[in-house]
């Protein structure tokens, strides 16, 4: 479900994956596997916006109802196309929230996406699997591994960038990436809280993972800011393990040269 086109919010199930739902028995990505997005795809390539920046954000219905989509302004092609949906309606502005409709469109994009715009060596889907199973099992050891390998196996060419702000970028967009593809999971990225915004925390049955990424920095300093702005309090009474993790990105080596952890 999660299509909606207008103010009042009416909840619209896509047909086409209930239908197919219903004949086979088994709930699977009917309406994704119907087409591959390789228009929408080179948009966002010769965009200067990263999906991370056009989702989840309130827009004026101009910005995105109208058709005519250029590689400037991609976004009323994705929304037409039904990759993004109407998630709220703000009354007083005026403005809709528009974010991903379901999982099913939300995995497959953003996979999409990911392997165009990192292009790894490695089969994504595979590594997806081990690092949802390393988060479930609470493996930090292993979890640091596969986020390395992955990282290193991406070519020189896509992070090489020519000013710090685009480096900066590239850093942010490539975890936002990472972290949508396991987002089997509750995984909250940039999450705002009272003292300041967390990089990302990963939600599990078992575990609550604070994530936070430092370019050519230090872990002992992802770690202190955790500390310092309190990125764990909400988790005070929790039943769950709580694992903080600093991790240090290098923009010479394009991996994590430095992870640490407290339990």
């Amino acid at each position: 479900d999660g299509y909606h086109f207008s103010e009042k919010m009416t909840d619209v199930y896509n047909p086409f994956s209930l239908l197919n739902a219903f004949a086979s028995g088994s709930i699977r990505d009917y309406w994704f596997r119907s087409g591959t997005p390789s228009y929408l795809i080179r948009l966002l390539t010769h965009t200067n916006e990263n999906l991370d920046e056009l989702t989840g954000k309130y827009y004026d219905p101009q910005e995105f109802i109208d058709y005519k989509a250029n590689v400037e302004k991609p976004l009323p092609m994705i929304y037409q196309s039904g990759y993004l949906t109407i998630k709220d309606y703000d009354r007083d502005f005026g403005t809709f929230l528009l974010d991903f409709p379901n999982n099913e469109v939300k995995k497959g994009f953003v996979a999409l996406i990911a392997s165009d715009y990192l292009k790894p060596r490695q089969e994504m889907g595979s590594w997806v699997r081990n690092v949802v199973l390393s988060l479930r099992r609470g493996e930090l050891e292993k979890l640091n591994k596969l986020f390395t390998s992955f990282l290193a196996d991406i070519p020189y060419t896509m992070r090489r960038k020519q000013d710090e702000r685009e480096r900066e970028r590239y850093f942010h967009y490539t975890f936002y990436l990472i972290f949508r593809l396991v987002s089997v999971y509750t995984v909250y990225t940039e999450k705002e809280q009272s003292e300041g915004r967390v990089d990302c925390i990963v939600e599990t049955p078992d575990y609550v993972y604070i994530f936070e990424f430092k370019l050519n920095g230090t872990a002992d300093e992802a770690l202190k800011q955790i500390e310092e702005k309190g990125y764990a309090r909400p988790y005070a009474s929790d039943r769950r393990l709580i694992y903080k993790i600093g991790a240090s990105f290098s923009s010479q080596t394009g991996t994590i040269d430095d992870w640490k952890v407290q339990g």
